[in-house]
């Protein structure tokens, strides 16, 4: 495999695949690469694919256009792309498949890729999920609403108040070990996704830690986006009070009690006199109807007024980006929002049982709030906008990710392949095919 016939598909199928390969893309490209951006499909609403498309600068060159349930897009996806990826095979060609996370997308690609037996590159590898240890979450929930700050955010950073194991989020942590276990260069952000592959066998030759494309993605954004643009649609927004709330995890949007207790939580800040941006995504909308809480829902918009911004998702993540930055406190189940939070330098708080960028627990700029009782998730929440400025944390994402990336693949291609075999787990010559 050499530089000359070597082609790169980078693959995304989501808003954030899209946000995160985007610099890859481009990096590549400003090197003289052949790059082709192929699409899966998966989400093909304009909020979450052609605006992003259009204001990352790229375009797709092959739509598969899979649609339907999470067995209907691996399937799908699978057999697409790698029909897809034969015909590069087929007219000599070597394809390097890039895919990013932990999205369905990702996981799809890897087992096109493995059925091929051509190299793939899975960008932020290594996602796990770290979770509280029993002992640890039982002290928390005992203090409720009388939480001891110092302690918990003590803790907090304390990796040994920490254990591996949780399936959630899912079907995030299925999809990214799938992934992994077929990849040839694993790109992991940080220093902790390498030991976490290592520890499960890995190879560590085929890991680089190369940061989060995320940082390169966010500095376009930033130079973009005008702050001025959100105040003319929301100009109570400009005092720096209000917590951004959002909830769209399958494991909150589908289960009756954990969505209903984030609401009432939501509520209870509310009267407390706190002001919310409540970003209402897909899975947010289909809980708020499958549970009932619509009329809930216009009845506190009505009570609190310009306290309670209640949006469905935006279509520029510049605007995403500029409201992000003027907001006190970021209060998310995603996994992509507590990245940007450290790097906007916003702390954040994570409405899930653990988190799969758990450096961000221990940098300090993420605080965790299960969804398991109202008076642990509002005192989380409330301490962390009293001591907000007090805050302070080490980036832990270096700028320059999606350099990196690419230097590591060039040092492969230049050393003859990518792919991984036993002999180049011994360190002798492989005979390729």
């Amino acid at each position: 495999m050499s530089h000359e016939n070597s082609q790169h598909i980078v693959v995304v199928g989501t808003k954030p695949d899209i946000i995160k390969q985007a610099p890859i893309y481009h990096e590549l490209r400003e090197r003289g690469h052949d790059v082709v951006l192929c699409h899966t499909g998966q989400h093909y609403d304009h909020n979450l694919s052609q605006s992003m498309l259009d204001e990352f600068g790229v375009r797709e060159d092959v739509n598969l256009e899979v649609r339907g349930g999470v067995n209907d897009l691996v399937s799908g996806i699978t057999a697409k792309l790698a029909l897809y990826l034969r015909g590069f095979a087929e007219r000599g060609g070597f394809p390097i498949t890039y895919v990013h996370g932990d999205t369905t997308t990702a996981m799809a690609g890897a087992l096109a890729t493995f059925g091929e037996r051509q190299a793939l590159v899975h960008v932020e590898a290594g996602l796990r999920t770290l979770s509280p240890k029993p002992e640890v979450l039982r002290g928390w929930l005992e203090q409720g609403a009388d939480l001891d700050w110092a302690a918990f955010r003590e803790q907090s950073i304390d990796r040994t108040s920490w254990s591996k194991g949780s399936r959630e989020p899912s079907p995030e942590q299925f999809n990214t070990r799938v992934a992994d276990a077929g990849t040839d260069l694993h790109a992991a952000p940080v220093e902790l996704n390498r030991e976490f592959l290592i520890e499960e066998g890995f190879a560590p030759a085929a890991i680089d830690v190369v940061g989060n494309s995320v940082v390169d993605a966010l500095a376009q954004a930033v130079a973009g986006s005008d702050k001025n643009q959100v105040l003319q649609k929301f100009p109570q927004m400009g005092d720096g009070s209000f917590l951004r709330f959002c909830v769209h995890r399958r494991e909150n949007t589908t289960n009756h009690f954990r969505f209903n207790l984030l609401m009432d939580a939501m509520e209870a800040l509310l009267e407390q006199g706190h002001h919310i941006l409540f970003i209402r995504l897909l899975g947010t909308e289909a809980a708020i109807d499958n549970f009932g809480r619509r009329q809930w829902l216009e009845d506190l918009e009505a009570r609190y007024g310009d306290a309670l911004i209640s949006t469905p998702v935006w279509d520029s993540y510049l605007d995403v980006v500029a409201a992000m930055s003027m907001c006190a406190v970021i209060v998310t189940d995603s996994g992509s929002i507590v990245e940007e939070a450290n790097v906007l330098e916003v702390p954040c708080v994570t409405l899930r049982f653990g988190s799969d960028r758990s450096e961000t627990f221990l940098a300090g700029s993420n605080f965790l709030a299960p969804p398991i009782d109202k008076a642990l998730m509002t005192s989380v929440i409330h301490n962390v906008y009293e001591h907000r400025k007090e805050l302070s944390w080490h980036r832990v994402y270096p700028e320059g990710a999606s350099r990196m990336l690419v230097d590591a693949v060039e040092k492969r291609l230049d050393e003859g392949s990518l792919l991984i075999s036993e002999e180049w787990r011994y360190g002798l010559k492989a005979q390729l095919r």
